[in-house]
């Protein structure tokens, strides 16, 4: 067993003002709806995921299944476990029923003992790398749901790369083989590490650029630094230089309009689905985080009132919560939406579709026209961001397709210790279509321009024209 982030989903937690899109979801009939932050002790199995939860009191074990395997996970606190995985909410008093995570839509069921081969679980790890190889493959072959999307075939992988590692030592090095065969999916949200390496797909380009003292590497955040810089800057397109609030998650501002000359549109760009709040961490509960979230923008949204129209920049968002992304959506509407559908892979197996809404916001909205600016670097949560906001009855998205990576991070650990995770949840919009791969595409497409282009046609083009098309859309109803 080793000590690594517990994180099996993105973290898809709740509060309030998205719990009735759950309610919509388990609620079929009068039964009083149970609700707790902490599974009650005892031994849960997940729908879909691979895991048995072991609850005791002071602390719980996280067990990963595979056929007739089970590795010790992690054990971990109840403070850790509910802080990550959130609230859990039954419809049923009765000690045999399920519990659904409240959000996300994982559902357990209670065992009445842990099956013989995780009550005998070995915390020793075995480096075999041929054992390894075949835990891994088998676990991808189990759970991951886009071998089709991406044009593999995972039995030909197998064949390719099983020889390679039957052929090291008992003591060899698997990490070089694991990673080429693992980049073969081109994947955000499939990684690996041993501890010192990591093997994923970067989120963001590598750019580099001449400086004094030779060339530059710049860092994931050079975009998003770039758009706030411009922003900010003489060049702006706004009234006056944006204004960063949410620990600079957001930054905002009013643009310039000859419609809308009294009043003006607003602009927020949004650079993370999380950690809008000074020092927050995986570790704070995102009741915290989405209240961080929260405040930020009833500070953007004052700021704006009376705009006509706004647009919406989640061009340079690597992602983070699902539920911050329909907090966010909810401050765009006065109505209810159907936002997306989800349910976990298994191969072999069908398991229950879970269905989420857009909520509006008990505080202050703009339930007005949206320009929705997105690009190759909207990632992850900041997808079903964009799916929320696409959802509303009045919004244009602009730009280039979304990375196409919305499905959270199913976690797991192989034998030897190694944390790895990959893709298991098919998300759909209300229309049933999935955008997995390709990502969800806008309804104009602009071409993307280089990383490195001159500011106002990097950041200021697709901006001016979101105004334009603003200009001709009719009051959101």
């Amino acid at each position: 067993m080793v000590s690594f982030q517990v994180r099996g989903i993105k973290g898809r937690r709740t509060h309030p003002v998205w719990l009735m899109g759950w309610l919509l979801f388990v609620c079929h009939s009068a039964l009083a709806l149970q609700s707790t932050k902490e599974l009650p002790s005892g031994i849960w199995q997940t729908q879909g995921y691979g895991s048995i939860f072991q609850v005791e009191p002071g602390h719980i074990s996280l067990f990963d299944v595979l056929g007739s395997q089970c590795l010790l996970r992690a054990r971990v606190t109840p403070a850790q476990f509910s802080g990550d995985y959130g609230d859990w909410i039954r419809n049923s008093p009765d000690a045999s029923a399920s519990w659904h995570l409240i959000v996300s839509g994982m559902t357990v069921d209670p065992l009445d003992r842990l099956p013989p081969a995780c009550a005998n679980a070995s915390q020793q790890p075995d480096r075999d790398p041929l054992k390894n190889f075949d835990y891994l493959w088998q676990t991808f072959d189990t759970h991951y749901a886009f071998f089709g999307a991406h044009g593999v075939n995972w039995q030909a992988v197998r064949e390719q790369y099983r020889p390679k590692v039957a052929a090291l030592p008992k003591d060899g090095d698997p990490f070089p083989i694991f990673a080429e065969m693992l980049a073969l999916l081109k994947d955000t949200h499939v990684r690996l590490s041993d501890g010192k390496r990591v093997a994923h797909v970067k989120k963001f380009p590598v750019v580099i650029q001449a400086g004094p003292n030779g060339p530059v590497l710049l860092d994931d955040h050079y975009l998003e630094a770039g758009l706030v810089a411009y922003l900010k800057g003489a060049g702006t397109p706004l009234e006056a230089p944006a204004k960063s609030t949410g620990n600079d998650q957001i930054a905002y501002g009013r643009l310039r309009s000859k419609r809308a000359a009294d009043s003006g549109y607003g602009y927020i760009a949004i650079f993370s689905m999380d950690w809008f709040g000074k020092g927050e961490n995986d570790n704070v509960p995102l009741d915290t985080r989405v209240q961080s979230l929260q405040t930020a923008m009833d500070e953007a949204i004052a700021a704006l009132q009376g705009v006509k129209g706004i647009v919406v920049d989640l061009r340079y968002n690597g992602g983070g919560e699902d539920a911050i992304a329909l907090a966010i959506a909810g401050r765009f509407t006065h109505v209810p939406r159907p936002a997306w559908s989800k349910r976990a892979y298994e191969k072999g197996k069908t398991h229950a579709t879970f269905h989420m809404s857009v909520q509006p916001s008990s505080g202050k909205a703009l339930p007005v026209p949206i320009v929705l600016l997105t690009s190759d670097f909207t990632v992850s949560a900041a997808e079903t961001a964009t799916m929320a906001l696409r959802a509303l009855p009045a919004t244009l998205q602009i730009g280039q397709p979304t990375r196409g990576v919305l499905s959270d991070r199913l976690e797991k650990i192989l034998p030897n210790g190694w944390p790895f995770s990959l893709s298991n949840e098919i998300y759909m919009d209300p229309h049933g279509t999935v955008f997995e791969v390709n990502g969800v595409p806008p309804d104009i497409v602009t071409k993307a321009p280089s990383p490195t282009a001159p500011d106002e046609q990097r950041f200021g083009r697709d901006i001016a024209m979101a105004v334009d098309k603003l200009d001709q859309m009719p009051p959101a109803k």
